[in-house]
């Protein structure tokens, strides 16, 4: 990652929590962890303050942050971010898409990878890497200028395959 593109995401998280990066500690890498949820779930559940870094086919970059800890549920289940502090961005497009109300911030369910938003605005599905198992459908974050496929997958399905993702979980400065 060049560094304006680091500037911008930083920039992006402090803003929204108020709060100095100290630094970030990787979590998960796909292409050494694996692709599967479950190891996804295991390394990364009940952790808030997590960065999805992702580069699919096409080798775009882009990703989330949420303060909000990923959970492995049985059932599809979305949860709200009341304090709307979730959010998206291109690094090719070097833009930050905002939440547009506090509904379906994230998407949990031990079957799938970190998930944003309703219309599965991201939506990583197991093994993202050995199917086309990539979602990028806008609707729950505000893509000014219109739509358009993060990813740049097959727009009529909305579907892509990845090529690289990995979290970290943003640690602050305690501030006193």
């Amino acid at each position: 990652m060049k560094e304006e593109e680091r500037n911008m995401i930083y920039t992006g998280i402090e803003n929204k929590m108020n709060k100095k990066i100290k630094q970030l500690n990787k979590l998960y890498q796909a292409t050494v962890d694996g692709g599967d949820s479950e190891i996804f779930h295991k390394k990364c559940d009940n952790i808030s303050n997590t960065l999805v870094l992702i580069e699919s086919e096409g080798h775009r970059r882009f990703g989330g942050f949420t303060p909000i800890p990923w959970k492995s549920e049985e059932a599809e289940t979305w949860e709200k971010d009341p304090e709307m502090k979730t959010f998206l961005f291109s690094l090719d497009n070097k833009k930050i898409y905002n939440l547009k109300d506090i509904n379906n911030a994230v998407y949990h369910c031990k079957f799938s990878g970190p998930c944003f938003g309703v219309g599965r605005d991201i939506a990583i599905d197991n093994n993202p890497m050995k199917k086309n198992n990539l979602y990028t459908y806008q609707s729950s974050f505000d893509y000014k200028g219109g739509k358009f496929c993060l990813s740049e997958c097959d727009y009529d399905s909305k579907t892509g395959k990845i090529l690289e993702y990995e979290v970290f979980q943003v640690i602050f400065y305690w501030l006193y």
